[in-house]
């Protein structure tokens, strides 16, 4: 299969690069940079095409170039409150200007890549002390700006799959942890946007340093391993069609909490020193986003299940970057 990846140099998309080459699939990536220090070990079996997801004309001839099978669609703009414009233009344009490349040259399948992100911030049943498990055709009840480019963004996918034929289909993820975050995104002073608060709890002590929050510990939200992120990816985008719906939630199915993530970073690194405070919210987010997507969907549908369970996930994430270190 032929496959054209956008934003496929970035952290979740080298992942999703490598697990495809791996099936010996045929990768071409579109990105708006040259950087490949994230598939090093994977470059020379990849098509790099350099364009911006805002440039029609790029995507156009990106798509007539490689032909792909299908279109893996992570290309994203992630600082949408400070920059509503780009966000809009990169994360809602961008998912236009893909399908309508995609549909003008007959690609079977374009698969994008949504976040639990549509679901809103989580109120009653679905937040704390239950969260009730989300399914798919819960109501989605996007709030930030984030939030609406990736819920407006599904939406684009599903008027073209109405009005071409062109097969779309979005992939909600849950919290999504693992390797490169600290490599692209530099310094974890403050986390913030910069790391998630699950990788800066394995970076920090793989490097020797100490993690400490002083609140947060009993938070629980549903965590998912980057090589799951990328098995799921390949699956629906090789799988044979026509698929059954036009949304899957991918995740654990599970909660966890901060201080029992703790627990499996301690087993997993010698000497790691983690200091948790009790209590929720560990970020101070004005509005939780801490939930519990049911996977039931693509379980029936494709058989796919979560290949890495938080001990499994924090040894291999550990392996991945002591290996790495200078």
């Amino acid at each position: 299969m032929r496959v054209l990846v956008t934003g496929g140099l970035g952290v979740n998309g080298s992942w999703v690069v490598r697990e495809l080459v791996g099936r010996e699939h045929e990768v071409a990536v579109f990105e708006n940079r040259r950087d490949l220090s994230l598939v090093e070990d994977v470059a020379e079996k990849i098509e790099l095409i350099v364009g911006d997801v805002r440039d029609a004309d790029a995507v156009t001839g990106a798509v007539s170039r490689v032909r792909p099978d299908c279109v893996v669609h992570l290309a994203a703009f992630v600082s949408c409150e400070t920059d509503p414009h780009t966000a809009i233009a990169v994360n809602i344009g961008g998912a236009a200007r893909v399908c309508e490349a995609a549909a003008a040259a007959s690609v079977r399948r374009v698969v994008y890549t949504s976040s639990k992100a549509v679901y809103g911030p989580t109120t009653g049943a679905r937040g704390y002390p239950t969260y009730a498990p989300i399914v798919e055709d819960d109501e989605r009840r996007p709030r930030g700006m984030y939030d609406i480019t990736k819920t407006a963004a599904e939406d684009v996918l599903d008027w073209y799959a109405r009005t071409t034929g062109l097969e779309c289909v979005s992939l909600r993820f849950s919290t999504i942890y693992g390797p490169g975050k600290l490599q692209r995104h530099g310094a974890l002073a403050g986390f913030g946007q910069q790391i998630s608060v699950y990788s800066a709890m394995v970076e920090l002590p793989a490097s020797g340093r100490s993690f400490a929050l002083d609140h947060g510990a009993d938070e629980r939200d549903d965590l998912i391993y980057v090589l799951d992120v990328a098995d799921a990816i390949a699956l629906v985008a090789s799988a044979p069609g026509p698929l059954r719906h036009r949304a899957y939630n991918v995740s654990s199915g599970r909660a966890i909490s901060l201080g029992e993530f703790a627990d499996v970073i301690r087993r997993a690194i010698p000497g790691a020193v983690l200091e948790l405070g009790p209590g929720l919210n560990p970020m101070d987010a004005k509005e939780s986003a801490y939930m519990v997507l049911d996977r039931t969907r693509m379980e029936e549908e494709f058989q796919w299940r979560p290949r890495y369970d938080p001990d499994r996930a924090v040894r291999h994430y550990y392996e991945h970057v002591t290996a790495r270190r200078p």
